[in-house]
């Protein structure tokens, strides 16, 4: 018997909405349950593509990937028939603790250098070891 039908039922740890202020871009909401009160989403963080000449289903279906895996999920849809390049990323370092996270996606076609074509920045604590 397996489990899936009660993990559907459960509220994701985050989620994602488009930025209604800024054109290509998302924000990430994070659901944090306070004693006492309701749970609710919260804003912790954006998602926004620097390649404007990207496909937005794509770039929607990137983010869905991206927030399946900070969700833990394995289950990610294949990209392959929308896109032939490879998505690369670096983390940049920090300056100070209070820094947020900030993660550059690159593509990569095969031919010179890849070129960067999103930023996710997260609040700092979100994956932090404390």
């Amino acid at each position: 018997m397996s489990l899936d039908f009660n993990d559907k039922g459960e509220k994701p740890r985050f989620i994602h909405k488009r930025n209604p202020l800024v054109e290509n871009a998302y924000q990430v909401f994070e659901f944090k349950d306070y004693k006492g009160v309701n749970g609710t989403y919260e804003p912790v963080g954006d998602y926004t593509v620097l390649d404007t000449n990207e496909d937005p289903a794509l770039t929607e279906k990137k983010v869905i990937n991206l927030l399946q895996i900070m969700n833990g999920k394995k289950e990610l849809m294949d990209l392959k028939d929308m896109t032939e390049t490879r998505l690369l990323y670096n983390v940049l370092p920090r300056q100070n603790d209070t820094d947020p996270s900030k993660i550059i996606f690159r593509t990569y076609d095969g031919e010179g250098v890849s070129t960067e074509n999103a930023m996710l920045v997260l609040e700092r604590g979100i994956f932090d070891e404390e």
